[in-house]
C-alpha cells in the first residue's frame, strides 16, 4: 500500500512539474511543497481532462459521421425500372416469396427477381421499380408524372390501344393498372412511357377550358348606345329565327349560322354578342350560354391539334345546346384564325383549320340552338368561304359613332347619380365633350393623309373615336375629380373644365399613338378605305392648340 502511494506521489509531482506558472516558467520546488499550491495544481489539471475528454467526444462524433457519410457515398446506385407485369410468384415451406417481374429496364425487356421484402401481389404495370446493383427489384413507387403524351385513335378489342404522336406516326400500347378500368374514347389523349410500350394514365381534356370563356352574360341591348340600327337588323336576323321557330318552319325558312360583326376596334362588338346571347335566353325561358374563343390561343404548332381544339369547342356547344337553350360561339379575332388560304402571310395553318371549321359549320351533325359570331376589324383577311351566304349569312359593320351616337354612348357613363354642379345637368356635360371631341381645327388635328391622288386632307380626333374611347374620357374626368377631392379633402363636382382636360389629354395620346406606322395597315384597322391612304404626315404637339 505504501508503495502504491509513493507511485501516485511521484505521479503527481511529475505532472505537477508541467503545469506552467502565469509568467510561463515552471514553479520551484518550494513553490509547489505548499497545500495551496497542489489544491490549485489539481485543479488546473482537472480543467484540461476535462476540456481533453470534451475533445475526444467531438472527435468522436465527427467520426462517426464521416464513417456514415463516407458508407452512404459508397453505397451503390439504384436503377429505375417499369414494371410490366408480375412474371411468377411462389411461396416455400417456410413462408418465403420467390417472385420475379416483367419489368422494361430502358428499352430493355428483362425478367427480374423480387425482394422476399415487396409483395408481388400490390406491383401494377406501369409503376416505377428501382433494382440494386445486383438487378434485384428492392422497392415499389407509384407510377411517373411525366412523359410523352399521345392521341388515342383506335381501341382493340384486346384493350390495347391505337396511338399516335404529334407527327401522326402510329403505334400499339398496352394499359397500365390505372388505366385498366378506366373508359377511354377515341380523340382522348393519354401520357405514355418513354419507350412507347405502355399507356400509364389518361390526361384530362381541359384544353378547351382554357381556350373557351363560358358565362351566362348580363349585358342587355339597353345598355348599348350609338347602334339601334345595327341592334333592330341584328334582332331581325339573330332573334326572330329563335322565339318565332314555327313561323320559320311554316315558311320553310331556316336560321342563319353565323353573324360577323366587322368594323374598327373599341366600337361595342363583344358588347353585341353577348347580348344577343342575353337576348335569346330571356326568349327562350333557358339561360343561354356565352362560349367566347380565344381565337389566337387555339393556334398550334403540331399537326392536327388546332382542328381537334376546333372539334372539342363545337361539341361543347352541341352539349349545351342540348339542354335546351341556346348557344352563343363567339369568335373574336376571327381574321386571325380564318384567313385566306394560300396567301402566303401566314404560316399556312389556315389550309387544315379553315375546312375544319366549314365542316363544323356544314357537316352532318346538326348546329341547332347554336349560333357562331364572329368579329373582327380585318374583314379583308378572312377566307372569303366562311364569308359566303350559308355559313355566316349575316354581316353587320359596326362603324365609328358620329355626334348623335356619341351622345347616346357617353349618356351611359355620365349620369345623373353622379355630382354634377347643380347649374349644369347630364345633358349639358354630354353637349360640352361632344362638341370639344368633334370640332375640326388645329386643336383636334391628329395628322395629314396623302390620298394616291397626291392630295393632302386633314384627319382630326373625330374620326378615330370609338365608344373605348369616349369611355376612357369620362374615366379620365372622373380620375381628376377623385383626386382633387382628396387634395382638397372635399367633394368636387364632374365638371366642365375636367371633362374639357380629359378630352385634351385622349387627344394627345392619339399623336402619339399614330407614330411611325405603316399607312396601308394603319388605314385598314382604323377602318377608312383600303388604297386611300399612301401616306402619312405627323404633327407635333408644338402644333396643336390647347
Amino acid at each position: 500500500m505504501g508503495a502504491e502511494e509513493d507511485t501516485v506521489s511521484r505521479q503527481d509531482s511529475g505532472i505537477a512539474g508541467d503545469v506552467l506558472k502565469e509568467d510561463g516558467s515552471s514553479p520551484s520546488a518550494s513553490e509547489g511543497d505548499g497545500p495551496g499550491n497542489q489544491a490549485a495544481v489539481m485543479d488546473a489539471l482537472r480543467e484540461r481532462n476535462h476540456a481533453l475528454a470534451q475533445a475526444l467526444n467531438r472527435a468522436g462524433k465527427e467520426l462517426t459521421k464521416a464513417k456514415t457519410q463516407l458508407a452512404q457515398m459508397a453505397s451503390p446506385p439504384l436503377n429505375f425500372a417499369l414494371a410490366l407485369g408480375v412474371d411468377s410468384v411462389s411461396f416455400d415451406e417456410m413462408g418465403v416469396q420467390h417472385a420475379s417481374l416483367e419489368v422494361l429496364y430502358g428499352s430493355r425487356r428483362m425478367v427480374l427477381a423480387l425482394a422476399p421484402g415487396v409483395k408481388a401481389d400490390r406491383i401494377r404495370p406501369g409503376q416505377t421499380l428501382l433494382l440494386d446493383e445486383n438487378m434485384v427489384v428492392v422497392q415499389v413507387r407509384d407510377q411517373a408524372t411525366t412523359g410523352p403524351l399521345r392521341q388515342v385513335s383506335r381501341i382493340m378489342d384486346s384493350g390495347r390501344l391505337e396511338v399516335k404522336d404529334a407527327s401522326g406516326a402510329s403505334s400499339l400500347v398496352g394499359r397500365s393498372g390505372v388505366l385498366m378500368d378506366t373508359d377511354l374514347s377515341v380523340g382522348n389523349q393519354v401520357m405514355v412511357d418513354p419507350a412507347g410500350q405502355l399507356a400509364l394514365s389518361l390526361v384530362p381534356e381541359q384544353e378547351q377550358d382554357d381556350l373557351v370563356l363560358e358565362e351566362v352574360p348580363d349585358v342587355t341591348f339597353a345598355d348599348i348606345g350609338g347602334l339601334d340600327r345595327q341592334i333592330d337588323r341584328i334582332r331581325d336576323a339573330v332573334q326572330l329565327p329563335f322565339l318565332h321557330k314555327d313561323l320559320f318552319r311554316r315558311f320553310s325558312l331556316n336560321p342563319p349560322k353565323g353573324l360577323l360583326l366587322y368594323g374598327p376596334p373599341g366600337n361595342g362588338k363583344t358588347m353585341i354578342a353577348k347580348a344577343v346571347a342575353n337576348s335569346l335566353s330571356k326568349g327562350s325561358g333557358t339561360p343561354g350560354v356565352f362560349l367566347s374563343v380565344k381565337g389566337p390561343e387555339l393556334l398550334n404548332k403540331f399537326v392536327g391539334e388546332s382542328e381537334r381544339l376546333m372539334r372539342r369547342i363545337f361539341e361543347r356547344a352541341r352539349q349545351r345546346a342540348g339542354q335546351g337553350g341556346p348557344v352563343i360561339v363567339f369568335i373574336d379575332e376571327m381574321d386571325s384564325l380564318l384567313r385566306t388560304r394560300g396567301s402566303g402571310i401566314s404560316s399556312d395553318v389556315e389550309t387544315t383549320i379553315v375546312p375544319q371549321f366549314l365542316a363544323e359549320l356544314d357537316g352532318v351533325e346538326a348546329l341547332d340552338n347554336v349560333m357562331v359570331i364572329g368579329a373582327s376589324n380585318r374583314v379583308d383577311m378572312i377566307d372569303p368561304a366562311v364569308l359566303r351566304p350559308g355559313r355566316l349569312d349575316v354581316k353587320v359593320r359596326i362603324d365609328r359613332p358620329d355626334r348623335d351616337a356619341a351622345a347616346s354612348i357617353l349618356s351611359r357613363y355620365v349620369t345623373p347619380d353622379l355630382p354634377l354642379k347643380p347649374e349644369g345637368g347630364v345633358g349639358d356635360l354630354v353637349q360640352v365633350l361632344v362638341r370639344d371631341i368633334y370640332r375640326e381645327d388645329q386643336g383636334r388635328k391628329v395628322c395629314d393623309l396623302l390620298d394616291q391622288d397626291g392630295r393632302w386632307y386633314p384627319f382630326y380626333m373625330s374620326q378615330l373615336i370609338s365608344g373605348a374611347v369616349l369611355r376612357n374620357i369620362v374615366d379620365r374626368a372622373k380620375t381628376m375629380a377623385v383626386k382633387d377631392s382628396i387634395r382638397q379633402d372635399r367633394e368636387v363636382t364632374l365638371d366642365a373644365d375636367r371633362c374639357l382636360q380629359a378630352v385634351q389629354e385622349e387627344y394627345l395620346d392619339m399623336l402619339d399613338s399614330v407614330g411611325d406606322q405603316n399607312p396601308q395597315q394603319w388605314a385598314r384597322t382604323a377602318g377608312l378605305s383600303v388604297g386611300r391612304v399612301a401616306d402619312i404626315r405627323l404633327i407635333g404637339r408644338t402644333d396643336t392648340e390647347s
